[in-house]
């Protein structure tokens, strides 16, 4: 669901997903508002889901997570069944998708070892989700925007 943001909600949503854990007296100072108004503004938008959470961002390779793919999948499997549902939630799996096109759903992952991509791939193709894949091995990643959008607009200075 899409909420109007103003330009200001739009300038405090930016700032925290540049750094989640600015205080909210900073943020007031960037954006011309006293501290109470900036943490009545981020209380709304985390009540209205806008604003889903913060988070550690940890370099994967530091926690043993140095093989990251895509895997396209297709198949009669439904992502409702206990058995994709389990996948999800496996600490390797970052983000499935849905997707248009040839395939069904497209997962991102971190593993490992190639060993262990196997292994996660080889749950993919069994029963009882019998789904076939293609698997992309990630060779050096140029840009990952964590949060998966940036805010702001065009021109506006680096603080």
């Amino acid at each position: 669901m899409a909420f109007a943001l103003d330009d200001l909600d739009t300038r405090i949503v930016g700032l925290l997903l540049k750094d989640g854990r600015s205080p909210a007296a900073q943020i007031a100072e960037q954006v011309g508002l006293s501290r109470p108004a900036v943490a009545d503004r981020i209380a709304k938008l985390e009540q209205q889901g806008v604003i889903r959470g913060t988070t550690v961002v940890v370099h994967p390779e530091s926690v043993g997570r140095g093989i990251t793919a895509f895997i396209a999948a297709r198949g009669t499997a439904t992502s409702k069944s206990k058995e994709f549902k389990a996948m999800m939630d496996d600490e390797e799996v970052l983000e499935v998708h849905t997707v248009a096109g040839d395939d069904c759903f497209l997962f991102k992952v971190r593993t490992s070892s190639i060993a262990a991509l196997n292994e996660l791939v080889n749950k993919l193709n069994a029963p009882p989700l019998l789904l076939s894949t293609r698997t992309t091995i990630v060779m050096q990643t140029h840009c990952e925007k964590v949060g998966g959008i940036v805010l702001g607009i065009h021109g506006e200075e680096e603080s």
